[in-house]
């Protein structure tokens, strides 16, 4: 049947019906040249606990070095995680991240985590933010620098919440708002024109 809907086409999506799998490389870097990088995201067939798609952290190299690991209630060695996949869910999100920069020197550094946020785009995800002394959105920021001390762990938290979920789903509900309001009013309109003419006669 056709009708109004069929005029205005809205489609609405949630989070977890509409999305790709989706994988966000993070680089971990410092001026020295000191590197490191980990991988985070989603896939249809991961679990919350031990799955074929994560990957436990090798051991930190000799100094000078930066070394950074998922950490997760999983059994050694899948505590200490080099990609961490995550199932798709209506559930909230969190993946901590540690990093910690090693050298010989007394001096700190500037560590730079840094994304290429085209990456999120299967996500579906209208926010994703990374908590750390000023919260970030990685979707709409490309990096996150902090000053580093040698040997001292910095602890980060990757969040995914319900209340951000899906902002094109909340846009589209939103349009979908507007079109069925205007509609009324046109009919609304149309309704008072034919009363009025059917009055004048």
């Amino acid at each position: 049947m056709f009708g109004f809907y069929n005029l205005f086409p809205v489609t609405l999506t949630t989070a977890s019906e509409n999305n790709n799998d989706w994988q966000i490389l993070l680089n971990i870097t410092e001026p020295n040249g000191a590197s490191d990088f980990l991988i985070f995201g989603e896939k249809v067939e991961a679990s919350d606990g031990k799955d074929q798609f994560d990957l436990p952290k090798p051991p930190a190299p000799q100094p000078p070095y930066i070394y950074s690991w998922f950490t997760t209630s999983l059994d050694s060695p899948y505590n200490i995680l080099w990609k961490d996949y995550r199932p798709y869910s209506e559930y909230n999100k969190i993946w901590n991240l540690t990093i910690i920069w090693s050298s010989d020197t007394s001096e700190k550094t500037n560590i730079t985590i840094s994304w290429d946020m085209s990456e999120f785009e299967n996500s579906g995800y209208g926010s994703i933010i990374l908590i750390a002394s000023k919260n970030v959105d990685m979707i709409k920021i490309k990096n996150y620098q902090f000053l580093a001390n040698s040997n001292v762990p910095y602890i980060f938290q990757i969040s995914i919440k319900d209340g951000i979920f899906n902002e094109k789903s909340n846009t589209n509900d939103q349009t979908l708002l507007i079109v069925l309001i205007f509609i009324i009013i046109v009919l609304i309109i149309l309704i008072i024109i034919v009363y009025i003419k059917k009055f004048k006669k």
